[in-house]
């Protein structure tokens, strides 16, 4: 197996990109970012974003860049064909195997390496694992109970592959923007491999909900959700950003995850 992973970039790869390449690294093989100056709501992105990137491919941890121009107001077209371009990246590479993915979602590189061998031995065309959400600070504030959500994870890289946006029939609950025809599919336990999402760790939060492609769902709240995290402190419940807003407990792993170090 080629696992060629291309990530979805705007200024939210500032705080995380670097971290997120690093936990994945020794697990795949071809590493690309699309990248977009200008959010999918207009705004400019960072300049030292470009410094970065740079950065990161002069030493090694990013193989390929590429900029993807979005067309405005689109949004959720914007995502699916940024998505597109991601595969397209690790199809001229000559990867066998492809995992589209955002700056600020992490993976433990042992569990990636298990699920490479299960979906190699079992010929899947597709496959998904759930996830756990953080808060405020990596790896420490996490939801409880985890979201009964899925993200799309390895997928077989045929001449057909492309995502489509919102195609129902995908198997589980995944990102409209991160769909295609499942074929053979394997779905992972929690306990095989889960992806840990930094959603809520920023350094600037109303820039994530100014920018985020699912604004919609709560551009009237932006406001009130900015306040709250701005001024949370544990063991209090946090907000998470939807349609509606929803009051969600998180608990304190800071111990766990250093255990695990």
């Amino acid at each position: 197996m080629k696992l060629g992973v291309s990530y979805n970039a705007f200024d939210d790869c500032i705080e995380h990109l670097e971290d997120s390449i690093k936990s994945i690294r020794e697990a795949v093989e071809y590493v690309s970012v699309v990248y977009q100056k200008v959010s999918n709501y207009g705004q400019k992105g960072a300049p030292e974003t470009l410094d970065l990137l740079k950065s990161l491919h002069k030493s090694g941890l990013i193989d390929e860049c590429f900029m993807f121009e979005p067309h405005l107001p689109i949004k959720n077209r914007n995502e699916v064909n940024k998505r597109n371009l991601g595969i397209k990246t690790c199809r001229d590479a000559k990867c066998t195997h492809f995992m589209t993915i955002d700056c600020d979602e992490y993976y433990r590189a042992e569990q990636l390496n298990r699920a490479k061998g299960i979906i190699l031995d079992g010929d899947y065309d597709s496959s998904a694992c759930q996830m756990q959400t953080y808060w405020k600070e990596s790896w420490r504030y996490r939801l409880t109970p985890p979201e009964d959500y899925y993200v799309s994870l390895i997928f077989k890289m045929t001449e057909h592959l492309n995502f489509i946006y919102g195609l129902p029939e995908f198997g589980v609950l995944v990102d409209p923007s991160r769909r295609s025809g499942p074929g053979k599919q394997r779905i992972f336990k929690r306990d095989e491999i889960e992806m840990h999402h930094m959603s809520y760790v920023r350094d600037n939060i109303r820039d994530k909900f100014e920018s985020s492609s699912a604004k919609g769902n709560w551009a009237t709240s932006i406001d009130q959700l900015t306040d709250y995290y701005n001024n949370w402190k544990f063991p209090e419940k946090i907000l998470k950003a939807g349609q509606p807003v929803e009051e969600h407990t998180v608990i304190d792993c800071y111990e766990d995850y250093t255990a695990e170090q």
